[in-house]
């Protein structure tokens, strides 16, 4: 902080940091509506009873609530919040954070408690990827303002921000991973042997540390930090032909999983045989899906991260490494110097790391459409920088340094800006920011009026799949009370109040094929009095219907 630049690029940096903030808590606000894995989010760190539903039984507005938000009584509870994702297929530790957060907020059920955690994980992220962008770059202050902000307004990363799950998080402790393996990498040789001893040991208790919390955020974090732990050691075998560093690294993270698993010791029957790591397992192993699983993250990719570019930057890539080679090579014409080794070596280190957990999550996540960005997430910040660097790299090394100056210089940067925001601006045309469902308003909205009407409502659920309730949780809190019925039976529903309603809304369930629909929606117009029904809004795992008469004027507007 002596030096006027150090304090111009902190000004800067802070300015880059506000503005990308202030994008994402903009998007939170748009935040509409939830997806059933965030319903799951609420009621895993926040459950009392347990959700369940009984057939044939109503369930009042105040029981469903409370099985998603946290009472007075039930703050702080880590033990039981343990308990219950050790029933799943997640690690505590996302949990236990959001648990805290909704404990100081007893009773409060609302969106910001989940996005608080997103943005406060999301503003520390920013921060690691320009401190990373900058060491692994080279020390560039541009490369890392460049990186950073192009990454923070991708529909990629503001998705991830207003996704209430553990993902920002999980990119927390990748990017430490790989900031705290390029500092080591960049160490530079010539210390006396006790302050390099010193340097190691220091490396290896914070790389422990992040290993342990970051394991236990996500079981992903395993897939990143063995491609890394992998370079990493190939890189000491190579500069310090040491094995004893290699073997002392791989026993302090030995240590730190051995301590993961005291602290959750389900976590390897849920990562090798829950469901999900049965799941993994198989789609890894299974050769035949290996190049349509990765095309479908790379187009994800290309359209959420790239807007749609990333192929046109790669053909650029080509194109230069060959003007490069036609020079006389890489180092034709350059001198380089130990630094350079080291950026290199570190530039190398991340190519591998993120190409690896690129591939293997791809052989082994879910496919899910586009919400599936969220598994590759934690490493999209570092392809960014990547790409971008190795274009800025290649460009500098085609013309040679000597004549990249000056007003050459500068047009190369305002170009490489305005490429910057094309692909922001490009990516937001194309692929819109994920889990905001705008359209929950205007569900929700109808829901209040409905219930302010006093209108008897019906969910009709599939037996063992009483969980898809989730996915219209906030709908039905807007209901005084809900009736719960099994669709495992055709049965008409006897309840006095269903079947003297002369109005009446039921949710049914989704199937493959059309006759079991049609079957519930008869169950149900011949459970009440009503003489018409109007579909008012299709859900993912369900449907709402409008059962009135022609004189109640209660036509939604949907199909009949």
């Amino acid at each position: 902080m002596n030096k006027r630049t150090d304090k111009k690029f902190l000004i800067w940096f802070f300015v880059i940091w506000a503005v990308l903030m202030a994008a994402a808590f903009y998007f939170c606000t748009l935040k509409q509506g939830f997806h059933e894995d965030e319903f799951y989010t609420y009621y895993s760190t926040a459950r009392t009873n347990g959700f369940y539903v009984e057939d044939g039984k109503w369930m009042d507005r105040e029981t469903m609530r409370n099985e998603f938000v946290v009472l007075p009584g039930e703050r702080f509870r880590y033990g039981l919040v343990k308990q219950v994702q050790s029933w799943d297929v997640h690690p505590p530790m996302y949990y236990w954070v959001f648990h805290t957060m909704a404990s100081l907020v007893p009773g409060v059920f609302s969106k910001w408690i989940g996005l608080s955690v997103n943005l406060f994980f999301h503003g520390i992220n920013l921060i690691l990827l320009t401190c990373l962008s900058y060491l692994a770059g080279g020390r560039d202050r541009k490369i890392a303002y460049f990186t950073t902000f192009v990454f923070g307004l991708t529909p990629a990363a503001i998705s991830g921000v207003v996704f209430i799950r553990m993902y920002e998080m999980l990119t927390t402790f990748v990017l430490l991973c790989a900031l705290l393996h390029v500092r080591a990498v960049q160490r530079p040789k010539g210390e006396t042997a006790w302050a390099e001893k010193l340097s190691f040991a220091r490396f290896l208790l914070f790389t422990a540390i992040v290993t342990y919390v970051g394991f236990l955020t996500q079981y992903y974090y395993f897939i990143f930090l063995f491609y890394m732990a992998l370079a990493f050691c190939a890189y000491l075998l190579w500069r310090d032909r040491n094995l004893y560093r290699c073997l002392w690294y791989a026993a302090s993270q030995a240590a730190a999983f051995v301590l993961a698993y005291l602290t959750y010791p389900c976590c390897l029957g849920q990562m090798f045989r829950g469901q999900r790591g049965a799941q993994a397992t198989e789609n890894f192993f299974d050769l035949s899906n290996t190049f349509t699983r990765i095309w479908f993250f790379l187009d994800l990719m290309n359209g959420y991260v790239f807007g749609y570019l990333f192929f046109v930057i790669l053909l650029v890539v080509v194109i230069l490494a060959v003007r490069v080679h036609r020079r006389g090579g890489w180092n034709a014409g350059v001198t380089v110097t130990p630094d350079e080794t080291r950026f290199d070596a570190a530039f190398w280190m991340l190519l591998f790391t993120a190409a690896g957990y690129f591939l293997t999550v791809s052989k082994t996540a879910l496919l899910l459409g586009n919400t599936s960005n969220r598994y590759q997430l934690p490493v999209y910040g570092i392809i960014v920088f990547l790409v971008f660097y190795s274009c800025g790299t290649l460009w500098r090394r085609a013309v040679a340094v000597s004549a990249v100056k000056g007003t050459a210089r500068k047009a190369a940067e305002r170009a490489a800006l305005l490429f910057g925001l094309a692909v922001i601006v490009a990516g937001h045309l194309c692929a819109d920011v994920v889990f905001l469902y705008p359209e929950a308003r205007e569900e929700v909205a109808l829901a209040g009026e409905q219930a302010a009407a006093d209108i008897p409502v019906v969910y009709v659920y599939k037996p063992g799949e009483e969980w898809c309730i989730w996915a219209v949780a906030d709908v039905l809190m807007e209901y005084d009370r809900v009736y719960f019925v099994s669709a495992g039976s055709e049965d008409v529903i006897t309840d006095p109040v269903i079947a003297n309603a002369k109005t009446l809304v039921a949710y049914l369930p989704l199937y493959d094929n059309g006759k079991d629909e049609a079957a519930q929606n008869m169950r149900i117009a011949a459970s009440c009095r009503a003489t018409e029904a109007h579909l008012q809004h299709r859900y993912k795992y369900c449907e709402s219907w409008y059962y009135g008469s022609d004189e109640t004027g209660a036509d939604s507007g949907g199909e009949p």
